[in-house]
């Protein structure tokens, strides 16, 4: 497993819970796609810019999550806007990959794969417990979304 993938985590039935978690996981989410535009920039500028536009998706759902939040009132002033970071700033890019050659572009695409059909895992499995027609229509479409990353993270992969 790469250092992206996704811890499971349990799964809590209101709408307060689920949203949080799905705020949190979509952080993750953020943080992984600017990785990997950043390790890919070095060599392969197509690959890096398609992860870039993946992290504007996620700044997109990271929105449509906060308006949901708001729209049910839930974390009453307590939203996160991003949950605190337990690194020092000089640790930031400590673990940071840049690929130079073809063998580590496969190898980062292949962890992109993998990290990719765990977060299709995650929303399939937040989607069975939802609770919310709000909340069940935001996680359809992030569903929907995750789905055409990786069919095109399998394009590039080929």
């Amino acid at each position: 497993m790469s250092a992206f993938s996704l811890a499971l985590t349990t799964h809590d039935p209101l709408p307060q819970g689920q949203l949080m978690q799905v705020c949190h996981h979509e952080y993750r989410e953020l943080r992984r796609h600017r990785s990997l535009a950043l390790g890919f920039l070095p060599s392969r500028l197509d690959i890096s810019l398609i992860m870039a536009l993946f992290g504007i998706e996620c700044e997109q759902r990271l929105l449509d999550l906060h308006r949901l939040a708001e729209r049910m009132q839930v974390f009453a002033g307590a939203w996160e806007r991003e949950p605190q970071r337990t690194v020092a700033p000089h640790d930031t890019f400590r673990d940071q990959v840049f690929v130079d050659d073809d063998a580590a572009v496969r190898v980062l695409l292949a962890r992109a794969q993998a990290d990719t059909r765990l977060s299709l895992h995650f929303y399939e499995s937040q989607l069975a417990v939802c609770c919310t027609l709000e909340m069940r229509t935001l996680l359809e479409r992030f569903l929907k979304q995750y789905r055409a990353a990786q069919r095109i993270i399998e394009e590039l992969a080929a």
